[in-house]
């Protein structure tokens, strides 16, 4: 199953990179998030085998500093089904739409694709790369970065199963069309 993330909702086909990042053209910061925390449940717990599973999670952004200095936090809120999902999904690449809604009240909706997984030791790091698709900040390229600590890999091999994870996060908007 590698067409949705966990942690960030339902499935969405690719996003396709804007060009100047396919170019290696320099995009402006038009917001930045440095610090945030993140955590993650899965119900029932991941294991090896297949199976249906419920993925309940927030991801809270603050400090944030944008161009119109409004925005200065924001909440990412999950709650997704997930139909024969295992351990080994968490390493596969694929896309998903996320909602953020921000300490203004107003939302944006990211449409984001897994770009690289590191796994050393206890800590897994993720790096999404997609676009704002609707809302505040609509058609800026979003860079989002998780970083679970403490995550025992090896329980997908036991009864207990993998219940969850937590750590950090990062979000970067560039450009605006």
């Amino acid at each position: 199953m590698g067409s949705v993330l966990s942690g960030c909702g339902g499935e969405a086909p690719a996003p396709v990179p804007p060009e100047d990042i396919a170019q290696g053209q320099q995009l402006p910061t038009v917001m930045s998030c440095p610090v945030g925390s993140t955590m993650n449940r899965f119900s029932p717990p991941l294991s090896v085998v297949p199976r249906d599973t419920t993925v309940t999670g927030t991801s809270t952004f603050s400090n944030c500093v944008s161009l119109s200095g409004e925005v200065t936090s924001g909440e990412l809120s999950v709650h997704v089904e997930l139909p024969g999902f295992a351990c080994q999904d968490l390493l596969e690449v694929g896309s998903a739409r996320a909602d953020i809604t921000w300490n203004t009240g107003e939302s944006s909706t990211l449409l984001q694709t897994r770009g690289s997984v590191q796994v050393s030791n206890a800590t897994v790091a993720i790096t999404y790369v997609g676009t704002v698709e609707s809302g505040k900040f609509q058609g800026a390229t979003a860079i989002r970065t998780l970083t679970y600590f403490d995550v025992n890999l090896f329980d997908c091999f036991s009864s207990r199963g993998v219940p969850g994870m937590s750590g950090v996060t990062t979000l970067t908007l560039l450009g605006l069309p």
